[in-house]
């Protein structure tokens, strides 16, 4: 009941069905960490710290991270009609095409190649994906 109080504040659920809402599905921050971890996990992995065997093929798919499996549940249930939503799952989508590339360059070209990739599509994306999700959590809260 608490969340549905807190939900009534925001006149952007106003008319919306919010049965099963979870306070996931308005914690924005928990996604942009959760987004933002790839980074680390790759830099592990090119440095040769990690001891995660990333696959490129899997990487590449947006509906496997937390963050994915969110936009294709709950995220497109409760804001699957709002066009920055529709940016969001474009943008990550394409970020994880972006990571996938970063595994792919280190493997056939090695750690220069990578985090030439890292640092340029890959980070490009990245920032896509956070300014989505700042852009939803604003346009949720009226902020």
């Amino acid at each position: 009941m608490a969340l549905f109080d807190f939900l009534r504040k925001f006149s952007f659920f106003r008319g919306r069905d919010t049965a099963g809402m979870a306070e996931e599905d308005l914690d924005f921050i928990k996604w942009i960490k959760a987004h933002r971890d790839w980074r680390t996990r790759l830099i592990a992995y090119i440095d040769g710290t990690s001891a995660e065997e990333l696959n490129e093929y899997e990487i590449c798919r947006d509906d496997r991270c937390a963050l994915g499996q969110w936009i294709h549940r709950n995220g497109t249930r409760y804001y699957g009609d709002v066009e920055v939503f529709q940016q969001l799952k474009t943008h990550h989508a394409d970020f994880h095409i972006s990571a996938g590339m970063v595994v792919t360059m280190f493997k056939k070209a090695g750690m220069q190649a990578a985090r030439k990739a890292l640092n340029q599509d890959f980070d490009l994306n990245s920032m896509r994906v956070v300014r989505s999700i700042e852009a939803l959590e604003r346009q949720v809260t009226g902020a």
